[in-house]
């Protein structure tokens, strides 16, 4: 797509970054400023009370319009059997008609209406306040009588509904006329509440059950989305509001975090929606980069380091391994960056941040880091992590370095002054301190400066990040506290301090010190939500949602199914299961029962939904995993009319275990049909498949994981065991794939084992090698001489000696190689096999053949004499006839290199060793030893064992004496005899 397109107006971007508009912008712009500005005030409800929220959803409608409307074949919202499925082309006829009254310029008060909708959905379900509009009254009379909630108070307090239990649950004692989650409502809402819900599935993913008024997003889908993009409207909507692309993507996102499992196909609108957007966007350095980068997410795409020729692990084969930055102080496009004005890079770094927060929710962490460091530059945010001396306890003694983050925003702040924030509790710990006490003077670490709120976000978002790289540990804990503490320091928006007191409680929830404060922030996280319209130390719903777009955070029953999680973990066990059961998380009322020991009770509770709603397919998928019966699942998939993925991704499961392989392959492919986003069932499917050596469906599935996550080493290693079990012709691109498999699996050496196969066959010596040195690395401690495969020694050794590897090369370049892989193979030989393991006399041999082939006579006789010595101390050599005649074998080998290389005159430099210098006096040269000009002594010749006659007649005199008692007369005894015969009469 050309990036010639219109331009967002100063209307739009005061809205997407929050600002008020101003004065000389109302009088140049033509749309509607008293939506726009009730917009940005967060006045949602006076915005859908608006005569243009009533000509948009038909409030006033009479009768008689209506059925004018509704004369193509439309049931008209005046009849009794209007459904959830009319409202779509009811909403749309009156779009159509209100373009037709307004024009093109329309779209501007279309969209203010539709983002009125996601931002009432929004507040309703993710930040809170209460709002106490409900969105069928936005709808003709007869719909909003048929559908009101039956009970939100309008106008004040209301008591809870009988049917909910509060004996239990913290932090509800004042419930306001607000959307209570779990309270009954009336046959017709709930119908409609299941209607639009059932529509918002995607990918065989289930919405979640209890989400309150979901006819607001439904609403704004529709004019966001599905309207727009008709073609008679798309072009013209780009038009007249192009930002509408921007608050699309937002849309679905939220209706992605709505579903139980990620799908596919939102994701990749998600993307596209943002790609569109950018578009529009003034231009900056990142718009390039976004051309390029914003492309929908495909998973047929080719993975690098399989196709391509990637630098992987080393210079051996050309290519440095990359590096991961520590900080991010250093942003390459800061010069750049510097001549784009202050609006424009903020709406940049807004753009770029949730773009990188998609990525962040769906565990992508190597693309949610790219965006979010391009969002770092757009925002000239620098930051690193240090350490510095500090106390963590009041009765500490002595310093400690304590991990700190430092961190300065470019410019001056432009946000407004501190606002209301939730309440901090305190940690009131009788040892920990509050925060770290550091005793490091520098101001840079005591007196660090407020940040911009946008650049909060970063941090916040470099924090994710930490946590989705790396495993659950206190490791991980640590390194993402300094990010969280920095945030706390110094509160700027609701929303964003919410999320840093959100992530020190998960933090701190593991702690025992810190585990009750964590709880109890948790709880009022969860109440602040559901407050009623805010008193004086509380935000309004505009600070709420200013930065919620830049942030992760979670619906109101995630929250509260984080509370249950930790009441759990605490032991209180009848809160959580009260909370669980309120929220129809049966999942998790299931999970508690069994930890509980009452499993008959679990599969009790199911069974009384499944009275309720036998219609739905996840509470059979529930039964089916509580009572492992692969009918239930069954049963699942065909009355959802084999669209419900989770029952297929189950049952696979199910015969996977079983090792019922092909129907392990049909049940992930049926599930995967409808979700691929499921990087463990590509990866059990691509097992499945190998074991029935299916490799044309391993190959794909593998390949699928690597592309969800790159940082897969086990899919790595299965994806190249695929490739080889193909024949020769596919061993480069298994070898490829192994060479990413190593970087993520260093310390399993059966990986490297497939590496160093690979490498040989596809002649790469020097990986070859470097797979060999970290295999004894690895197992030489436990395995011993086991941990060198002699076979393959002798194979590299033969390579180099015997082969074929200089052919074709000038002298010069021969020369040169030579020297190369004499510095691999000395590595390899002298500073990891000799110093691990000294026990194996085959290892000592075939160490012997390559000193041989580089002149190192001594080095190679003295391999020899080791390989001799491994069998002739071995105690059995008296008695055992198959290690006496491995012994005569290693002694005679000895004497015929004794009588081979003795005489031989070898270069030794005699180095007068500097003070301090760890060199010896006399070093042996081989004749191919390159010195690099550091000696300064000429190297003389000497005979490699001048008295090598006496020492191979001591070797066959010791070795006959062990073995004349048993062995007189045998063979071998005969020729030990002989050959000490033969050496006496030389």
């Amino acid at each position: 797509m050309s990036r010639k397109q219109p331009q967002l107006s100063e209307t739009e971007i005061q809205f997407l970054l929050g600002q008020r508009l101003d004065t000389d912008v109302r009088s140049a712009d033509t749309g509607d400023t008293a939506l726009s500005d009730a917009l940005i005030q967060g006045d949602y409800e006076s915005i859908l009370r608006s005569d243009t929220a009533k000509s948009l959803f038909g409030t006033d409608l009479d009768g008689s319009l209506a059925d004018s409307l509704c004369s193509d074949g439309y049931t008209s919202p005046f009849e009794p059997d209007f459904s959830v499925n009319d409202i779509k082309p009811f909403v749309a006829a009156l779009v159509d008609k209100f373009i037709q009254t307004n024009g093109d310029q329309a779209w501007e008060q279309i969209t203010c209406i539709a983002t009125a909708c996601l931002c009432a959905f929004i507040q309703t379900n993710w930040t809170g306040p209460e709002f106490t509009l409900d969105p069928a009254t936005l709808l003709p009379t007869p719909l909003s009588s048929r559908w009101s909630e039956s009970y939100i108070a309008a106008s004040g307090p209301l008591d809870l509904p009988e049917d909910v239990n509060n004996t239990h649950e913290i932090g509800r004692r004042q419930q306001i006329g607000r959307v209570y989650l779990g309270a009954s409502q009336s046959i017709e809402r709930n119908k409609l509440d299941r209607g639009i819900l059932k529509i918002l599935e995607y990918d065989g993913e289930e919405v979640y059950v209890l989400t309150p008024r979901p006819l607001y997003l439904y609403l704004a889908r529709l004019l966001l989305v599905e309207i727009p993009a008709e073609d008679k409207y798309l072009l013209k909507r780009n038009a007249a509001f192009p930002s509408g692309h921007w608050l699309a993507a937002r849309l679905l996102g939220i209706q992605q975090s709505l579903l139980d499992y990620p799908s596919q196909t939102l994701m990749n609108g998600i993307l596209d929606e943002y790609k569109k957007a950018s578009l529009f966007l003034p231009d900056s350095p990142a718009s390039n980069q976004t051309a390029q980068n914003n492309e929908a997410v495909n998973l047929e795409q080719e993975v690098p380091g399989i196709d391509s020729d990637v630098p992987g692990f080393g210079a051996r084969d050309g290519g440095e391994p990359v590096h991961s930055e520590k900080d991010g102080s250093a942003a390459n496009n800061n010069d750049a960056w510097n001549a784009v004005p202050s609006q424009a890079r903020e709406l940049w770094a807004r753009y770029l941040l949730e773009i990188g927060i998609v990525y962040s929710q769906h565990h992508m962490p190597i693309d949610s880091k790219k965006y979010v460091s391009q969002a770092q530059e757009a925002s000239g945010l620098e930051w690193k992590l240090t350490g510095a001396k500090g106390k963590r306890t009041k009765f500490q003694t002595f310093d400690v370095t304590q991990l700190v983050l430092l961190a300065r925003s470019s410019g001056q702040r432009t946000d407004a002054e501190e606002g209301a924030v939730p309440e901090s509790f305190d940690l009131n710990d009788d040892t920990l301190l509050e925060q770290i006490s550091f005793t490091d003077p520098s101001a840079e670490i005591t007196e660090q400066g407020k940040l911009k709120t946008i650049d909060q976000c970063i941090l916040l978002a470099f924090c994710l990040n930490v946590q989705n790289e790396n495993p659950a540990h206190g490791l991980t804990s640590e390194q993402m506290m300094p990010f969280v503490t920095r945030v706390l320091k110094h509160p700027n928006n609701w929303s964003v301090y919410t999320m840093g007191l959100l992530l020190r409680s998960q933090l701190e929830a593991e702690n025992s010190r810190t585990s009750q404060r964590a709880a109890l922030q948790l709880q009022e996280l969860v109440d602040q939500i559901s407050h009623p319209l805010p008193s004086m130390h509380e935000a309004g719903a505009a600070e709420r949602l200013s930065y919620f777009w830049m942030l992760a955070l979670p619906s109101q029953w995630e929250l509260e199914r984080q509370l249950a999680d930790r009441f759990m973990s605490l032991g209180v066990f009848r809160s959580a299961l009260d909370i669980f059961e309120r929220l129809e998380l049966w999942d998790d009322v299931v999970s508690c029962y069994v930890l509980l020991g009452q499993i008959e009770v679990a599969e009790r509770v199911i069974r009384k939904q499944l009275d309720k709603h036998p219609d739905r397919p996840k509470l059979w998928c529930v039964l089916g995993d509580l009572k492992s019966d692969p009918e239930h699942w069954r049963h699942a998939w065909e009355i959802s009319g084999r669209r419900f993925a989770r029952a297929m991704r189950s049952l696979g499961s199910y015969h996977y275990k079983r090792h019922e392989y092909k129907e392990t392959i049909e049940c992930y492919q049926d599930a995967l049909k409808l979700n691929p986003m499921f990087e463990s069932s590509w990866y059990v499917l691509g097992c499945a498949a190998m074991a029935l050596k299916e490799w044309d469906v391993a190959i794909p599935a593998f390949r699928r994981v690597i592309s969800i996550d790159a940082d897969n080493g086990e899919a790595y290693t299965n994806l190249a065991s695929a490739y080889m079990n193909l024949g020769d012709g596919d061993n480069e691109r298994a070898w490829n794939v192994l060479r990413e498999a190593v970087k993520h699996m260093r310390n399993v050496w059966q990986v490297w084992d497939n590496f160093m196969a690979v490498s040989l066959k596809i002649g790469r010596l020097s990986s070859a090698i470097h797979a060999m040195e970290r295999i004894i690395e690895l197992r030489s401690d436990s395995s011993g001489a086991q941990a060198v495969d002699v076979d393959v020694l002798k194979r590299i050794i033969n390579t180099i000696t015997r082969g074929r590897l200089f052919d074709g090369l000038s002298p010069a370049d021969a020369e040169r190689k030579k020297l190369e892989y004499d510095r691999y193979m000395r590595h390899l030989l002298i500073g990891t096999i000799e110093t691990r393991i000294t026990s194996s006399a085959s290892l000592w041999r075939a160490m012997a053949d390559y000193w041989f082939w580089t002149s190192d006579y001594r080095h190679c006789l003295d391999c020899y004499i080791k390989a001799y010595r491994c069998l002739s101390q071995r105690p059995e050599i008296s008695y055992a006839p198959p290690v006496f005649n491995d012994a005569a074998e290693a002694a005679l080998d000895l004497v015929s290199m004794y009588e081979n290389v003795g005489d031989k005159m070898q270069p030794v430099a005699r180095v007068s060793a500097a003070a301090g210098s760890d060199e010896q006096p006399d070093q042996q040269l081989p004749d191919n030893a390159d010195d690099g000009g550091q000696r300064k002594a000429a190297a003389v010749s000497e005979p490699v064992c001048e008295d090598w006659r006496y020492q191979a007649k001591m070797v066959l005199r010791g070795l006959i004496g062990k073995g004349k008692e048993s062995f007189d007369g045998t063979p071998n005894y005969v020729r030990l005899t002989e050959a000490l015969k033969e050496l006496r009469q030389a």
